[in-house]
């Protein structure tokens, strides 16, 4: 069995607070270059203790597809979203036997990495579909044909692992509309950026169940399968004894590769240059343009607080996807720097601007990332000063000299 209809028939998406939310859960957008770094980051921590990577990237979403089954989807529901999300096409070859022609995972590798099996997130999915295990056992970046899956005669179910609740917030301050917002003057209007970047097919084509656009590959994640993964992660990192600056580095640090490929990309591509740069007048303009395309990515409502291009930029998000993620998981913290994708990718929109300049138009190559954009010369910090995980009302970055 496979999924060959219209992909382009939409599943029901709920725009709640700057969520895109599908089946009840909440799905983010991002690019295969994040996907592959964060999880070759994962995978660097096998042999911490119990810690098992490999499990942890493929039960993680084994867990989500169970609860969409419990929320009355049936095969036919999940493998449409798999391809309509931009994973792939799944297709069944006999009674224990899956492949995907073409998927996300399986023709992306980490330029950091080398490469091996590395679709945890198709065997996680083929899981939850079957409630059996699964294992990949061809794999296209090690030369098969297709990447290939075997579902085993060995019943598995998967603990959920959202087992709080808590509410996006709905009352969200307008755009410059908050006290402590500095008195911006700009061109660019967020509605014109918001309605006219929905226009781009964000979604997986018939052909290929993939989601081509700006110049990279994207995915619309499960909110809760990143969460999952980054966090418990870190904190296996920190059980084994690394310090934490140096555990929150490793995921700060694949959102300023996400900012670096996934902004660099939407700023660079004809699609920006139609829509927004029509608008820009400067680099703070650039700025709040991107700002407000990010509001469509599932990501939280993000707000510009202050821009002093010479010394700080100032951004607050309300419904942070992190901030939300960890409170459905877990307690609140008193960590206010947890928002590990966010630190990484405020800092990487202001190098892209105020470092590299991106209007230049540079290629966004692994050298240019490694030699200009992650150079210390040059460079910015960010901090963390409020956090949703820890109990505020939004999470609040400070990118500064």
């Amino acid at each position: 069995m496979s999924y060959s209809g219209n992909i382009d028939q939409h599943p029901q998406i709920t725009a709640i607070g700057g969520h895109n939310v599908i089946g009840g859960l909440s799905r983010v957008y991002h690019c295969n270059y994040y996907n592959a770094y964060l999880q070759m980051t994962v995978l660097l921590t096998q042999g911490m203790g119990d810690h098992n990577p490999e499990r942890l990237l493929t039960n993680s979403v084994t867990a989500l597809v169970q609860l969409l089954k419990q929320r009355g989807y049936s095969e036919l529901d999940l493998l449409h979203e798999f391809s309509y999300c931009g994973f792939g096409i799944l297709q069944q070859l006999n009674d224990n036997t899956w492949e995907t022609p073409h998927s996300h995972y399986g023709e992306t590798s980490c330029a950091h990495s080398k490469p091996q099996k590395n679709c945890y997130f198709t065997s996680g999915y083929l899981q939850g579909l079957f409630e059996k295990r699964v294992e990949e056992a061809e794999c296209k970046l090690l030369g098969a044909p297709k990447d290939k899956f075997v579902v085993f005669d060995e019943a598995l179910k998967v603990e959920n692992y959202l087992t709080r609740t808590f509410d996006l917030q709905t009352t969200i301050p307008e755009r410059f509309g908050f006290e402590a917002c500095q008195d911006f003057s700009t061109h660019v209007d967020e509605e014109k950026v918001i309605a006219s970047l929905k226009t781009v097919p964000l979604y997986g084509q018939d052909e290929t169940g993939l989601i081509e656009a700006f110049g990279a590959i994207l995915t619309n994640q499960f909110m809760d399968y990143y969460n999952r993964v980054n966090y418990e992660t870190y904190f296996a990192l920190r059980d084994a004894g690394v310090p934490a600056a140096d555990s929150k580095e490793m995921f700060i640090q694949a959102g300023h590769v996400c900012a670096f490929n996934t902004f660099g990309r939407i700023m660079s591509s004809p699609e920006w240059y139609d829509l927004v740069v029509p608008m820009c007048d400067t680099k703070e303009d650039w700025l709040h343009g991107m700002i407000a395309a990010l509001n469509i990515l599932g990501w939280g409502i993000y707000r510009v607080e202050k821009i002093d291009s010479e010394q700080e930029f100032i951004v607050r998000v309300y419904n942070s996807y992190e901030g939300v993620g960890f409170r459905r998981m877990y307690l609140p913290t008193d960590d206010k720097n947890i928002s590990f994708l966010a630190m990484g990718a405020t800092l990487g929109l202001v190098h892209l601007l105020w470092k590299i300049d991106i209007r230049d138009k540079p290629t966004l190559t692994p050298a240019f990332y490694v030699e200009q954009f992650n150079h210390p010369d040059n460079s910015y910090q960010v901090e963390q000063t409020h956090a949703i995980a820890a109990g505020d009302e939004y999470d609040r970055f400070i990118v500064s000299k």
